[in-house]
């Protein structure tokens, strides 16, 4: 039999009960005889013994701590059972006897099961085989449980999440293709802030069947090797629920943007109960990884009038909030009387100092999202992780997301998708301002706005008319998804962007990347607001998951940025003051020269004012000024000092008067034509490299304007990443003229500034020819349309890898040491984070834990081996293959029998 938790009981029909006989319009006549018929309320047991196990978990991580099971043995007879003895079996185990004692009518007894998770990683068939006599009479009864032990996590894998499917229910339907396209980790699970709101305490996060369900998909999703994600929103429960927290203006009214003051004493313990409830309900289960803080909460943030947000200020300033403060977005100079004419203002400046203290600490947000933190932190394990999206949705200024260990923002790819990398480079400068220790991962949409790509058709010819018009008229047929589903609001992104989002962002050092929009990305049977419209982009993702991302992905998470020489000042007092800032967006003018540095060649690092004003600009040597309308006066003092030592000030013609910038970027008014801008961009930007031409010649440059590379750090050896944006329109979306959706092959020449070394192609495991002179090293590449490629820069070229175990024997239930060393062609150990490819086999051929993908740091790879007491005996085999230039290596051991 089966049972299904949470079933009621049947409902009355519209016929009456019938056994064997027809009913209703149709006949089925029933071919037999009916001896006996017996309805019953819920299940009936036939056996003299129930034996029972229902754990919430059945799937362990190999080596956690020893789980508590049973199984639960109850005596359905109405005399006693004596002499009852219980035996355990599991294939390949010994088995386990117990005495025990005799067991009364309808009495319950509990058998612990001897379970060890340091057996070898599988499924394990657990038979509870119970005998004894009741009266004179024989009895006996069996049950049966089905456990799995899963390989542990390899270190430094990238996580990939998919941010959202549904609900739990979802969740466990959808395992399967979160899978099959590479996904490690999804959201799911849930959190009652009711219940946390009324105990004023932590408490059990979710109950009943909510609970039961939650623990069954974590199991699930444990066993298929996802993690998952909570997201928890108790900013978003109380705009909703408490209307009488909400933020007011100075006239004393609610904001027609609902947003709940955090201000208020009684929140700050509420969102650490809310994360201390969550941490103790659900992270005892090994699949509940990662936390997501309040997302996008902060998008209804505004300057709020409490008495108490007032005494705030003035406790934190001695200042009253000063004269013009209405909106969070700052003031325009412009309007404010005596304003200096060089646009420089002092650091203490009112309504500086008003905003530097809204946007760290006012709102409340920051302090809101640390608590949730800190809450779960009660009972956080080290694996486990908490993050805050869109982080970078704010001006300027470090802070945002509070103390979660990860900050997240996504982006939409249209009309360019490198411009992913702004937003990538933002979290990073937030990142590095945070005053702790931030990780920073980053999301593709999958979804597109239609009305940004492919808009709904004008009524009329004449509202049709426009810029993009002769574009059009070159192709004036409907795709197919516009045919079929005309009013789709949300469209899923073209392959081609899909892919070069993805390149742009792992060029930079994140930690892991995010997708969302599950609707778009794959068909489903339920309707939704975002619309599944290409069918490939799909099989685009999963290829780039399986043949990068887990390959290299250990890699790529231990090569940090190149030291910068470029600086792309994002001035906090000029959004303040100017209201500039891309909040995220990547859609101001400052954007499109951060655009241009990417095609003139320039690798810029994001810098902040309290950057400069604390650390300077030293180790710089260009400084890009766009949207710096009006500077403080300590940031100004170090921009000159800066071009004193002889460094160069890049600057638009927004630029604070007291600047005198040594070269001047331009740029163009967005048409919407997206040929016509990205082409505007490129002029713009061979106008800067021509003028930088004799000045400053960057780390990495290539010929064809279409490649964009950038270089991280890989010991003391370089990594090249390069992007292809060579695009042109396609019949997705490309006839409407505001996308080029679809990519096309690029070559050209890659000039490092380095003297020498041997160049790899990390993804074709292959050496390429290089020439070195005058300092550079060059090399041809090709890249396929929207493509990427990684390029290992050594000193030395790799000659073997020196591969051995610490012993050549261990006994099953030991440990063994297996290492292997990256030597270049003098022997040395290569001082690099080398892509390794591990698999490990015992005798039979069967594939051991600890097999899959590494980053070999300074060419280095240690394993430490635990064999399990039921691991096959005879030689295992290790194979070690270094993915830059394709060398191998085995290093072999023998496991003997367990001793008994």
């Amino acid at each position: 039999w089966q049972t299904h938790a949470g079933r009621g009981s049947l409902t009355a029909g519209r016929h009456a009960l019938t056994l064997g006989d027809r009913v209703g319009s149709l006949y089925g006549g029933f071919d037999g005889f009916i001896d006996q018929v017996r309805i019953s309320r819920g299940i009936r047991e036939f056996r003299p013994v129930a034996v029972t196990a229902t754990p919430l978990r059945s799937v362990f991580i190999r080596h956690e701590p020893q789980p508590e099971l049973h199984f639960t043995l109850k005596n359905l007879r109405q005399q006693p059972l004596e002499n009852v003895r219980a035996t355990l079996t599991a294939e390949g185990l010994p088995a386990v006897s117990r005495q025990l004692e005799n067991l009364a009518a309808g009495a319950e007894v509990k058998v612990p099961i001897p379970f060890h998770t340091g057996l070898r990683p599988g499924k394990y068939d657990i038979r509870c085989d119970v005998t004894g006599t009741s009266g004179k009479e024989p009895v006996s009864s069996a049950g049966e449980l089905t456990l799995e032990i899963v390989n542990r996590t390899l270190p430094h894998r990238m996580p990939v999440v998919m941010w959202g499917v549904g609900g739990t229910d979802e969740v466990v339907r959808e395992i399967p293709r979160l899978k099959q396209m590479g996904f490690t980790h999804c959201l799911g699970l849930s959190v009652d802030y009711a219940a946390v709101w009324k105990a004023g305490e932590p408490v059990t996060a979710t109950s009943g069947l909510q609970y039961e369900r939650g623990a069954r998909m974590l199991d699930r999703a444990l066993a298929n090797d996802l993690r998952i994600v909570l997201s928890l929103g108790p900013g978003h429960w109380l705009d909703a629920t408490q209307k009488d927290l909400l933020r007011i203006d100075r006239k004393g009214e609610p904001y027609t943007r609902e947003n709940v003051c955090v201000n208020y004493e009684q929140l700050k313990p509420f969102f650490r109960n809310v994360g201390a409830s969550a941490s103790r309900t659900w992270s005892s289960f090994p699949a509940f990884e990662a936390v997501l803080v309040n997302t996008e909460v902060r998008d209804g943030s505004q300057i709020c009038f409490h008495e108490h947000d007032l005494a705030a200020y003035r406790e934190a300033t001695g200042q009253d909030y000063p004269t013009g403060v209405e909106i969070k977005n700052g003031v325009q100079w412009n309007t404010l009387p005596d304003f200096p004419k060089d646009r420089v203002i002092p650091d203490d400046h009112p309504l500086l100092t008003f905003y530097r203290w809204f946007w760290t600490k006012g709102d409340g947000w920051n302090a809101a999202h640390s608590a949730v933190d800190e809450g779960f932190e009660t009972a956080k394990r080290p694996d486990q992780w908490t993050f805050f999206d869109p982080a970078v949705r704010v001006p300027a200024i470090g802070g945002s997301g509070g103390s979660v260990d990860v900050i997240s923002h996504w982006t939409y790819t249209y009309p360019d998708p490198i411009r992913i990398g702004l937003a990538t480079d933002e979290l990073l400068a937030m990142a590095r301002a945070a005053g702790q220790p931030q990780d920073v991962m980053k999301m593709t949409q999958v979804i597109w706005y239609r009305s940004e790509t492919a808009p709904k058709p004008k009524p009329s010819a004449a509202e049709n008319s426009g810029p993009n018009t002769k574009e059009k008229a070159a192709d004036s047929t409907q795709s197919a998804w516009e045919d079929y589903d005309p009013d789709a609001a949300y469209i899923t992104i073209a392959p081609m962007h899909l892919r070069e989002a993805f390149w742009t962002k792992i060029s930079r050092p994140v930690q892991g990347i995010m997708y969302h929009g599950w609707q778009s990305l794959v068909p489903t049977d339920y309707a939704s607001a975002y619309r599944y419209t290409h069918p490939q982009t799909q099989h685009e993702l999963a290829r780039l998951v399986h043949d990068v991302v887990e390959p290299y992905g250990p890699m790529l998470r231990q090569l940090p940025e190149a030291p910068a020489e470029v600086a792309f000042l994002e001035s906090f007092s000029s959004q303040m003051f100017a209201r500039r800032g891309t909040y995220g967006w990547g859609g101001s003018l400052a954007a499109d020269v951060w655009h241009t540095l990417q095609y003139a060649g320039l690798q810029p690092q994001i810098v902040y004012d309290e950057t400069i004003r604390e650390q300077g600009l030293k180790g710089y040597k260009v400084l890009v000024l766009a949207d710096c309308d009006v500077l403080t006066e300590s940031v100004v003092a170090e921009i000159q000092k800066f071009q004193q030592a002889g460094g160069i000030v890049v600057a638009d013609n927004r630029v604070a008067p007291a600047i005198r910038a040594d070269v001047t970027v331009t740029t163009s008014p967005r048409t919407r034509n997206a040929r016509e801008d990205r082409n505007a961009l490129l002029e713009h930007a061979a106008a800067l490299r021509k003028s930088l031409a004799d000045r400053y010649t960057a780390a990495v440059t290539t010929s064809n304007r279409d490649l964009i590379a950038r270089q991280r750090l890989s010991g003391s050896a370089r990594c090249v990443f390069v992007v292809n944006d060579h695009r042109e329109y396609g019949d997705y979306v490309g006839h409407h003229g505001l996308v080029m959706e679809n990519g096309l092959p690029s070559a050209g020449t890659l000039t490092v500034q380095h003297p020498g070394g041997t160049v790899y192609d990390l993804l074709a495991s292959r050496a390429v020819p290089a020439t070195a002179a005058n300092g550079e090293l060059k090399f041809d590449i090709e890249l396929g349309p929207c493509d990427g490629g990684i390029y290992l820069i050594t000193e030395r070229p790799l000659a073997r890898i020196d591969a051995r175990a610490t012993a050549e024997s261990v006994p099953a239930g030991g440990e063994i040491t297996v290492t292997a060393t990256v030597q270049d062609d003098r022997g040395q150990t290569v001082d690099a984070v080398i892509p390794m490819q591990v698999e490990i086999q015992d005798p039979a051929g069967r594939t051991a834990e600890f097999s899959g993908h590494y980053g070999a740091a300074g060419g280095q790879l240690e394993l430490k081996l635990d064999i399990a007491q039921n691991d096959r005996p005879g030689l295992w085999h290790v194979r070690f293959r270094e993915l830059a230039s394709g060398l191998e290596r085995s290093a072999y051991f023998r496991v003997t029998p367990a001793a008994e």
